[in-house]
């Protein structure tokens, strides 16, 4: 399936943007980025389809204009899927509005497909028609501590995207 037929798949033109700067990925128990006092996001992503592949959580500031768009990334982090639902820290380099896409790469080929999942911060309704929420549908403010956003996954149905299970 090309990359244009699924543009959920997640996150659009930001899950194809090239890189530009990697965050240190840690299990949040052992974070030093998400200690108190600096300004750090945990994310806790739930219902991937199975615990297995990568999960890349991309990092975007306060600019709607950047929103999903290739460069517009502050950062991004990819750690390996170990279970149904994960907390990871994603460091942020100043308190301030910022807004998160997920990307489960299932078979991790490197590619978004049918099979993959995804998903944004605070979990806006989106469809094969519309998979890019709007920015202030998935902003979320981070102080100087670190702050807890949720993102559940949506995979493929058919001509459809939901939960697992749902």
């Amino acid at each position: 399936m090309s990359k244009s037929a699924v543009p959920l798949a997640i996150g659009g033109a930001a899950l194809a943007a090239a890189a530009t700067s990697h965050a240190a990925a840690q299990p949040v128990a052992a974070s030093t980025g998400c200690a108190a006092g600096k300004p750090s996001v945990v994310v806790h992503v739930a219902g991937f389809k199975q615990p297995a592949g990568k999960v890349k959580v991309t990092l975007y500031g306060s600019d709607a204009n950047l929103w999903l768009a290739k460069g517009g990334r502050i950062s991004k982090v990819k750690v390996p899927v170990t279970a149904r639902s994960m907390d990871i820290c994603v460091p942020v380099p100043a308190p301030g509005r910022y807004a998160l896409s997920v990307h489960h790469d299932l078979n991790v080929n490197g590619e978004r497909d049918r099979q993959d999942g995804g998903g944004y911060s605070r979990d806006p309704k989106v469809s094969l028609f519309n998979p890019k929420p709007p920015y202030a549908k998935a902003a979320f403010t981070v102080g100087n501590g670190p702050s807890r956003v949720g993102v559940t996954l949506v995979y493929m149905r058919g001509l459809s995207v939901g939960r697992v299970g749902s």
